[in-house]
């Protein structure tokens, strides 16, 4: 009898948790697009992507979730919107004329974040803010979201503040890689070869450039006027002792999604970068006011 028992209660399964899940009700305007995209950042180098088609104004996520995590909404043109999700059901509203600031419901986590936000909005009080809180997710978010507007040596400091292994999560990471990144893109460091289109045929960087040469490698596009005109002061500057090589984004169906631009961390045209003899670069995001100066500098080392 007592064998008996011991079999039985052998064969009853574990006792399986229920899978934690979040709901996410969007009501979003009809200039917004016909579907929204939710991205869950969830692992520590991973994401989840969702994509939804908006019906009589809404769409509905709803979908697992191992902890609270940042999200990306993204709408029709480009138009984002971060947030925070956790188990629960919420509901967002969204402000067209105010999208950061669309109210939403039903997360706790959400309303820190949104706090956090507010609270850390100057070097100094998202200092502060950081050093209260290494050890959150929410903290590493944060510093994520503003880490495109500071000096790179600034970022790295508070990058240091954040505890490695209890703020480890996807933009923890993500910080790290664009600190990576851009220590690659440095004054003195040779600028990461890529491949563009040049007269409808695909070519690499290394092969536009000459052994023992300074280089001024442009960025532009044929719809931007600026850049018609910087060019033609650019190809005075450049005579037989530099090389200058010309980057039409338009040259490549993909325009601004196409990969060299990430990889260069250009966000804007006309973008000049100039390199040394060695194919290093020397200065990037040179105006075509300060191109004569940089390169006269240049030639004298």
């Amino acid at each position: 009898m007592r064998l008996l028992l011991l079999l039985c209660l052998m064969a009853v399964p574990p006792t399986v948790s229920a899978q934690e899940s979040f709901t996410l009700t969007v009501k979003s305007p009809k200039t917004f697009g016909k579907s929204v995209t939710l991205t869950v950042y969830d692992g520590e180098t991973t994401a989840h992507k969702y994509v939804q088609r908006v019906k009589e104004g809404t769409v509905t996520f709803s979908a697992p979730i191992s902890k609270p995590s940042a999200a990306q909404l993204a709408f029709a043109g480009k138009r984002q919107l971060y947030l925070y999700l956790e188990g629960s059901e919420m509901n967002l509203e969204v402000n067209g004329d105010d999208l950061e600031h669309s109210p939403l419901s039903g997360s706790r986590s959400n309303s820190q974040y949104r706090y956090a936000m507010e609270t850390a909005s100057d070097p100094k009080s998202l200092a502060d803010y950081l050093r209260s809180n290494r050890t959150s997710p929410i903290a590493a978010f944060v510093l994520y979201r503003q880490m495109r507007s500071m000096e790179p040596t600034k970022l790295e400091q508070l990058y240091g503040v954040l505890d490695s292994v209890e703020a480890s999560c996807y933009h923890y990471h993500a910080i790290g890689k664009y600190l990576t990144e851009t220590r690659a893109l440095s004054e003195g460091m040779p600028l990461p070869d890529f491949e563009f289109t040049e007269g409808g045929q695909k070519c690499r960087l290394t092969e536009c450039l000459f052994s023992g040469q300074p280089s001024v490698v442009f960025f532009g596009a044929t719809w931007c006027d600026i850049c018609v005109r910087d060019i033609a002061v650019a190809e005075k500057l450049c005579v037989d002792s530099v090389t200058l090589v010309t980057v039409d984004i338009d040259a490549d169906r993909r325009g601004w999604d196409s990969p060299y631009l990430e990889k260069l961390d250009i966000a804007h045209l006309p973008y000049i970068i100039v390199l040394d003899r060695e194919g290093k670069i020397a200065a990037r995001d040179v105006r075509i006011w300060e191109l004569k100066r940089t390169l006269d500098t240049l030639k004298k080392r």
